[in-house]
């Protein structure tokens, strides 16, 4: 009895885990390439994230963090592994879990603006130079029964010079 229930304790957990792939990334990262991200710009990007339920309710990225990401051909290639597209994505919490060789240079990710979705789970982006192309991450997750729903989501954008360009990502 003792070894039947350690093998379905077994079984149960092994599904907690994400199935890994190991993707070997073509393209390379490169520092002067998005260095313009820190400059400061005259274009506004606000918008709202969030996701539906089966049952009809409405969850947010309230409090999670929102990233505003250079498209460049790095960042293409990463994007399009991750969600399968260039211009809008969503990736299921539970889909696989993509490692990138060789690993992400740590430098990435400070080239990137990051801000914090609000409870109704608006974010905003001041001062972005215009004219460029971004990628728009965020999470929308939520819990029934001890298991995780929701996932990634992604949207491309160019805002123009002096626009206060308005986004859903869903």
């Amino acid at each position: 009895m003792r070894l039947i229930s350690l093998v379905i304790i077994s079984f149960l957990l092994s599904g907690c885990y994400l199935t890994t792939e190991n993707y070997q990334i073509k393209s390379s990262f490169s520092s002067p390439d998005v260095s313009w991200i820190n400059e400061e710009g005259d274009a506004t990007i606000t918008g709202q994230a969030f996701l539906n339920q089966k049952g009809g309710g409405v969850v947010t990225c309230a409090g999670k963090q929102v990233n505003l990401i250079p498209k460049t051909t790095y960042s293409s290639e990463r994007i399009n592994k991750i969600y399968g597209s260039l211009s809008k994505g969503y990736k299921d919490y539970y889909a696989v879990n993509i490692v990138f060789e060789p690993s992400t240079p740590q430098n990435y990710y400070t080239y990137q603006r990051k801000t914090i979705c609000d409870a109704q789970g608006n974010f905003k982006f001041k001062n972005v130079p215009s004219n460029k192309e971004y990628f728009i991450v965020t999470v929308v997750t939520w819990e029934i029964d001890y298991t995780v729903q929701g996932g990634d989501l992604m949207l491309s954008v160019k805002p123009k010079s002096g626009e206060t360009l308005e986004v859903i990502l869903n």
